[in-house]
Formats: C-alpha cells, sequence, structure tokens
C-alpha cells in the first residue's frame, strides 16, 4: 500500500499496488502545471485508486481535448487523475520509501532548456511505441524584448523580468516537494524592481502552511499552474523557472537540502549540493 498527500493535507489517497515504474515527463504542459522541472508519475490500475479525504475540493481543469488535470483548491499541489483505466499518480506526494523502482523519461525534445537529466533511465523525445499519451504545447506567451518572460498553465497568468536571477537553486526540501508535486523545485529569486506582472495577478493564490516561517507557494486559480511567489515587505520575488517561456542562458548554482530529497530520485550533475541551506 503507497499513499499520498497535498502540501495541506486536504487531499488524501492510497494506492492498493506496490509502485516499480517511475515515468518522468518533460513536456512544457506539465512542467507548467507542477511548475517544475519536470514531473514524475506512477500508475496503477483506476480501481486500485482510493481516496481517503478530500476528493472533492479537487478543482479540475481541461488542458487539452484529451487531459484534464486536479489541484487542490488549498495550496494547488496536482492530484491524481484517470486516463483511460489507470490512475495517474504525482510521486511527488506519495508518503515514505517506494523501494527499488525503475523509470524513464518521456518528451524529452521538450525538456526545459536549462535542465540537466542526471540519471541512466531510458529516454524518448517523445512517448514510447504503446505509451497512451499524445504531446500537447502549450503556446508560450507574446515575447518581451529584453526580458525573461513566463506564464501558467493556462496562460491566465503571466509576467516578466529583466537581467538574470541573481541566486537560482534546484530545492529539495519536503515542502517544495509536496507543493510542487514534483522530485524537486527550481527556484529563481529576482530583486523585486526586476519583476512585473503583464496579466492574471488576480488569479493568483497562495498558501502557506500554518507552522511555516517564511516558506509560500503560488499558483493559478483557475488551471492550477505554479504562478511567481510575491509577499509583502519582502525585496525579492520567487520565480519557479518551469514557468518561462524563453531560455534564461544559464543553469541552477546549486541543489539545495538535498538531505531531504525524495528517496526515489537519483541524481547525479556538476551542480553543487547542500545538505540543507546555501551559505548567505
Amino acid at each position: 500500500m503507497t499513499t499520498g498527500a497535498c502540501l495541506c493535507g486536504a487531499l488524501r489517497y492510497e494506492v492498493e499496488s506496490s509502485v516499480r515504474e517511475l515515468t518522468h515527463c518533460h513536456c512544457s504542459m506539465c512542467r507548467k502545471h507542477h511548475g517544475a522541472p519536470f514531473a514524475t508519475f506512477v500508475s496503477a490500475p483506476a480501481e486500485q485508486l482510493r481516496w481517503l479525504d478530500g476528493e472533492t475540493s479537487v478543482v479540475r481543469y481541461r488542458s487539452s481535448p484529451a487531459r484534464e488535470r486536479g489541484f487542490c483548491r488549498t495550496c494547488g499541489a496536482v492530484a491524481p487523475m484517470k486516463m483511460g483505466d489507470q490512475a495517474v499518480i504525482p510521486a511527488g506526494n506519495l508518503v515514505g520509501e517506494l523501494g527499488e523502482v525503475t523509470g524513464l523519461h518521456i518528451f524529452v525534445g521538450s525538456k526545459a532548456p536549462w535542465h540537466v537529466i542526471g540519471d541512466n533511465w531510458p529516454q524518448h523525445e517523445k512517448a514510447p511505441p504503446g505509451f497512451p499519451i499524445e504531446e500537447v504545447q502549450r503556446p508560450a506567451a507574446p515575447e518581451v524584448e529584453g526580458a525573461l518572460h513566463g506564464s501558467c498553465l493556462c496562460g491566465g497568468v503571466s509576467f516578466a523580468v529583466r537581467g538574470g536571477p541573481p541566486r537560482w537553486f534546484q530545492c529539495h526540501c519536503s515542502r517544495c516537494r509536496r507543493a510542487r508535486s514534483a522530485a524537486h523545485a527550481s527556484n529563481m529569486f529576482f530583486p523585486a524592481a526586476q519583476f512585473e506582472w503583464r496579466s492574471g495577478r488576480d488569479l493568483v493564490v497562495g498558501y502557506k502552511p500554518p507552522d511555516a516561517e517564511r516558506f509560500t507557494v503560488s499558483f493559478c486559480s483557475r488551471c492550477g499552474g505554479g504562478a511567481p511567489v510575491e509577499r509583502e515587505g519582502v525585496p525579492f520575488v520567487l520565480v519557479p523557472a518551469a514557468l518561462l517561456d524563453n531560455d534564461p542562458g544559464r543553469r541552477p548554482d546549486a541543489h539545495i537540502h538535498v538531505a531531504s530529497k525524495a528517496p526515489w530520485y537519483g541524481f547525479r550533475d556538476d551542480l553543487t549540493q547542500f545538505e540543507g541551506l546555501p551559505p548567505s
């Protein structure tokens, strides 16, 4: 039995079968929805997914004619979904050890240009033969000359930033993993003066766990896609790098909180790793 929960705990569920294979999806739609470099899913027969709490709290958004995605209305975490006779569950919200697993990468032809795949699992430019899904590209937001620009899954929330991020980290803390329903977050930090909302600021919802001192996650209330985090009195804006529609031309600075990384996620790259926070 494998259990899962969203960041706020409103959504709780269990899967009867053991998890043996992970699918890392690099398509633009999953990256926008999760606000993460890639999304990781496990699948099981639909009848083996059992909701313990919160199914009625799931907001649904149809991202394509064939796909309806769900998210928690309170914290924005991605909810399990059904595809035909299969339940597809975000691995970032699973609780505890999964044991020995195998996996594969799909739609790597659409991966974020700054992300390096750090394992030896098979990679497929699109979907592997017989895989019951086709890629749908969401149109990018209009370009902003001389700026990085990005948007959520539905495009309702859009923004631009001038100049590069002074700091950019791949965060493996448990809150980021559960908030993004992914292996880890990839957070850029920009001075507030460099950041500009272009549309949809009124669509953005923030959630701060009751026991958190500073941690806040933001998402689009229409599609559940990730959104920049802007806090009153804080001189910087956190931008999930996966929301960018153009190439920042550099890679993240480091992995942080690797002591808390997902037990099922192994990676090897040349970025510096910190067990907790990096030096200030």
